[in-house]
């Protein structure tokens, strides 16, 4: 009866203290949000108030130019027509770099002596710059959609392809030898032992490839494009217009921001699901 009375007790505990740190989390959280909304408005209001007076309007423009911009390609129907087409390049270009990434690292990961042979060639793929094979894939494939989606996919293909590998490779040996042991199959070994490990990496490794999305989709707009945020911002450029050159930039900004939302959001899911599984 004491035994289980101490052992209720401790239970009872553990759960005032997980309840506790969650309290503590979720004020930390609010906090934050709060904090950073106040750095933005203080920013916007001293942009704001400084142009004109210590900064020149023509090159840095202002916050009230750039909403009266947008605003103005929202009514046109302007923003809407060239952000979706920089939205379907890098949604495209995300999933088809990410996929493939996985598919080769898993694949090159397990056949580890094939890997040994082509580590070269990958490792020279991987210095070339990215963006120095746009106008290469501009040439071949000309300016429609797939071209900007095979640059963006390259952008993320690496990012997630090396991390990946590495997280296979550094799997403990240990782990494997003892499922081994035990008569665990190849499949059982890759769904309970080398998921589990490298997990974490490979969330962190969507995660961190989501700005290359974006940065891959605008450069391949910006080398040959009629049409897309790039395009707007090149146009504007050309027009000396700076609002609207900010304003295609803000629009980008949380293209990326919602991206790394969604993204961690079915990256949260699926490591959830992972766990269940196991």
């Amino acid at each position: 009866m004491i035994g289980e009375n101490e052992g209720l007790l401790t239970v009872q505990l553990k759960e005032q203290e997980r309840t506790a740190w969650l309290r503590r989390r979720r004020r930390t959280t609010v906090s934050t949000i709060v904090a950073r909304v106040l750095l933005v408005v203080l920013f916007i209001a001293a942009w704001e108030f400084l142009s004109g007076r210590v900064i020149d309007p023509f090159f840095v423009t202002s916050p009230s130019a750039v909403l009266r911009q947008t605003i103005k390609w929202i009514h046109s129907g302007t923003l809407w027509y060239h952000l979706q087409f920089t939205l379907i390049e890098l949604s495209l270009g995300y999933v088809l770099g990410a996929v493939t990434a996985l598919t080769a690292a898993f694949v090159l990961g397990l056949l580890v002596f094939f890997y040994e042979v082509v580590e070269p060639l990958v490792l020279v793929l991987y210095s070339i710059p990215a963006i120095a094979l746009g106008p290469l894939i501009i040439m071949w494939l000309g300016i429609g959609l797939w071209p900007k989606v095979l640059l963006t996919a390259f952008f993320v293909f690496f990012i997630i392809f090396m991390n990946t590998i590495r997280a296979i490779r550094n799997v403990d040996p240990e782990l494997i030898t003892v499922a081994r042991t035990l008569g665990a199959p190849r499949g059982t070994i890759i769904r309970k032992v080398i998921v589990p490990a490298i997990l974490p990496y490979v969330l962190i490794s969507l995660g961190i490839a989501v700005p290359d999305a974006v940065v891959g989709a605008v450069v391949s707009e910006f080398i040959a494009s009629y049409r897309g945020i790039a395009f707007l911002i090149a146009l504007s450029s050309t027009k000396y217009n700076t609002a609207g050159v900010f304003a295609a930039l803000i629009v980008l900004a949380l293209v990326v921001v919602a991206l790394n939302v969604s993204v961690s959001f079915i990256t949260r899911t699926l490591a959830r699901k992972t766990a269940g599984m196991a």
